[in-house]
C-alpha cells in the first residue's frame, strides 16, 4: 500500500505539474537608436519651426509698425482737412463785397459803373 500511496502521490504532482500554463517567454524589448538621417530630419524640422516662429512675429511686427504710421498718416491729414476748411472760410470772409468796398473807400478808390464790365 505504501507503494500505491508514493504512486498517487506522484500522479498528482504530475498533473498539477501538467495543468499549470506553461510560461511564455518574455523578449526584452530592444532599444532602437535614432539613426544619423532621422537626427538631422528632427533638427530641421525643429529649426523650420523656430524660423517660422520667427518669421511670423516679425510680419506681425512689422505690420504693428505700418498700422501706426497709418494712424499718424490719418490723424495728420484731420488736422489738415480741419485746417483747410478754416482757411476756407476766413478767404469766404475776407472776400465779401462790403469789406472789399471799405478798404477801396480807405486807399481813396471808386466805383464808376461806367468801367466796370460783366464776364460772359
Amino acid at each position: 500500500m505504501t507503494n500505491l500511496a508514493v504512486k498517487y502521490k506522484q500522479q498528482a504532482q504530475e498533473e498539477v505539474q501538467i495543468q499549470a500554463p506553461p510560461q511564455q517567454m518574455v523578449k526584452p524589448k530592444v532599444k532602437t537608436k535614432i539613426t544619423r538621417i532621422e537626427k538631422l530630419l528632427y533638427v530641421t524640422f525643429i529649426g523650420f519651426l523656430l524660423y517660422a516662429c520667427v518669421a511670423f512675429i516679425g510680419n506681425k511686427a512689422g505690420l504693428y509698425q505700418v498700422n501706426v504710421e497709418a494712424a499718424t498718416i490719418e490723424e495728420e491729414i484731420v488736422k489738415k482737412q480741419k485746417e483747410n476748411q478754416e482757411l476756407q472760410a476766413e478767404v469766404e470772409k475776407l472776400s465779401r463785397y462790403e469789406r472789399i468796398a471799405e478798404v477801396a473807400k480807405k486807399h481813396g478808390l471808386e466805383i464808376n459803373a461806367n468801367n466796370v464790365k460783366g464776364l460772359k
